[in-house]
């Protein structure tokens, strides 16, 4: 059974039920103090991150930080301390140990992405589970994951895990929390998907994700830049509601997923199918297919959140006989659901 998730944010889906307009957000209102925290780190192989198509997670989020601290020090009212400037290890409690001794406002854990699968790409922002933590964690979520799609990367939302405690899985956000301050972290992009990847190896699109985090604190926090250029202090965005009791993630895969074959054409290869999936708890962002029963899927596509029902073109290779299309589909939590084999007779010869 599916446990109740209160709050979805992406730049796609804002839960109806907990964001609502805002005349009043929720915005320091003294000097602020962020801590930006570049995840990984250590020499020697020690805690090196996600590393895959030549890239290293500890490396990136130390550019990343570097970068962030320099574009939030362009706006006034805002100290920025980082809690490794270098390749070292420094644990999680350490780095939460740092951020209280900072009298932070918020810490903000800089990160890049894999997964065990190897297909899932986009950004995402995890937040803590309870209270105004969470509150201030999907309000933030909100304003960095619309930044970020600006910059043309897939949104998989502000989500919470957690752990066999009960307590929050993530042991920055949980070490964070214990100390009073709240923290997200910022998961960028994949590291092994070749599309994500390819952008990252890009110095100035690193630039680009570090001035989104920057825009999105700057507008949390409602600061002007020091030039005049940039002012946000009138800048409002949708509140969240504290949640009276612990969010905890989505467990299982899409509530629905069917598909269904509206038209074949054996002279071209082409097969029309009909796809419909939701999910109660968390919105449906990818899905996939396959014409040989299962045995292979192609890459995840985009699901368009909008809708529960689309149609899309199966092209199968020439020669195939008597195809079986099968569909999945998945949440933002990537757990996914998968349809009933549809048989398709007919030779594709063309």
């Amino acid at each position: 059974m599916k446990k109740l998730l209160a709050c979805v944010t992406s730049f796609i889906v804002l839960s109806v039920s907990s964001v609502i307009p805002a005349d009043i957000s929720y915005a320091a209102q003294k000097p602020v103090v962020v801590v930006i925290d570049p995840g990984h780190g250590g020499e020697g192989g020690t805690h090196p991150g996600a590393q895959y198509n030549g890239l290293v997670e500890k490396e990136l989020t130390l550019k990343v930080a570097n970068s962030l601290k320099a574009e939030l020090e362009k706006f006034d009212n805002i100290t920025v301390k980082l809690t490794r400037t270098s390749d070292v290890d420094v644990s999680l409690e350490d780095r939460a140990v740092f951020a209280k001794s900072s009298n932070a406002d918020f810490m903000y854990s800089i990160h890049f992405n894999a997964s065990n699968e190897h297909e899932f790409y986009g950004s995402e922002v995890w937040t803590s589970a309870f209270g105004n933590y969470y509150k201030k964690g999907c309000e933030f979520g909100q304003l960095v994951s619309s930044e970020w799609s600006n910059l043309g990367i897939y949104q998989k939302g502000t989500k919470t895990r957690i752990g066999s405690s009960g307590k929050d899985y993530y042991g920055v956000i949980r070490q964070s929390v214990a100390r009073g301050i709240p923290c997200v972290i910022l998961e960028h992009a994949y590291l092994d998907n070749s599309v994500d990847a390819a952008r990252v190896k890009d110095d100035s699109f690193i630039n680009s994700l570090a001035r989104a985090d920057a825009t999105a604190i700057a507008k949390y926090f409602k600061l002007k830049s020091r030039d005049g250029s940039l002012d946000y202090s009138t800048f409002n965005y949708p509140t969240v509601k504290k949640p009276s009791k612990k969010v905890s993630q989505d467990e299982s895969g899409p509530d629905v997923c069917s598909s269904k074959v509206l038209a074949t054409d054996t002279a071209t290869g082409n097969i029309l199918v009909e796809m419909t999936t939701s999910d109660k708890q968390s919105p449906v962002i990818y899905f996939s297919y396959s014409y040989d029963g299962g045995r292979t899927f192609c890459p995840l596509q985009m699901w368009d959140r909008s809708k529960d029902t689309q149609s899309f073109n199966v092209k199968v290779p020439s020669g195939t006989v008597d195809p079986v299309i099968v569909c999945r589909s998945y949440n933002n939590y990537e757990k996914g659901s998968q349809s009933a084999a549809v048989q398709v007779t007919g030779t594709f010869n063309y």
